[in-house]
């Protein structure tokens, strides 16, 4: 076998390769959308907190289980959506620092013993250990924006992020608001400045601000 045969053969062979990954990787019609639906929601967060402030430092609340799991994997797909969203959203200046929650240990011990609304959208805010929240803060100073992919933590009233005085203030991601407690306590949230945004879908799974 001539040399230019044996270059062309390697040549066929990685772009077979190539095609076969991209069938393998690319995720399903369903999960696309959804994937593309996320992004979206991110970006306009992330465009609505660059208004405020373009050069802002934000840490985000990401899924402690998605943490370790594999490329392909569902949970990591989508916060990776989440975060590429949010980046471009929030456009060069602003810095982003992802950190993972601790998940309460009683759950790892007995997942019944922590129980979680079936129609939350944000499950993970039962299973979050509200100290570390506090923790992640302080070993990020200078981080005054928090955008959570996963929710405010059951008992967020009790932090120390949620006093007024506190500089802190969230965004989040299709949030579970009846945490706060009656509207009216959302309502007082949004005034103290504690909540920035936080983005909603509409009946057709388009995102807005709240």
């Amino acid at each position: 076998m001539n040399a230019r045969r044996f270059l062309a053969l390697i040549g066929v062979g990685l772009v077979l390769a190539a095609a076969a990954a991209f069938l393998l990787l690319r995720p399903s019609g369903a999960q696309s959308a959804a994937l593309d639906s996320r992004q979206r929601a991110m970006e306009l967060l992330g465009a609505h907190l660059a208004k405020i402030q373009p050069d802002a430092k934000v840490l985000v609340l990401s899924n402690p289980f998605a943490k370790e799991s594999g490329f392909l994997n569902e949970k990591a797909l989508f916060e990776k959506a989440g975060l590429r969203g949010l980046r471009r959203g929030l456009g060069a200046k602003a810095s982003v620092e992802v950190v993972f929650p601790e998940i309460l240990p009683e759950y790892f011990a007995n997942p019944q013993s922590v129980m979680i609304p079936s129609d939350s959208r944000t499950p993970l805010s039962f299973l979050m250990r509200p100290a570390s929240v506090d923790a992640l803060a302080e070993a990020h100073p200078g981080h005054r924006f928090i955008v959570s992919l996963i929710g405010l933590p059951a008992g967020v009233d009790q932090l120390k992020l949620w006093d007024p005085k506190d500089p802190h203030a969230f965004a989040l991601l299709l949030p579970d608001l009846r945490l706060l407690g009656p509207p009216a306590r959302t309502l007082e949230a949004f005034q103290q400045g504690k909540l920035l945004a936080a983005v909603a879908e509409d009946e057709s799974g388009a995102p807005f601000l709240v």
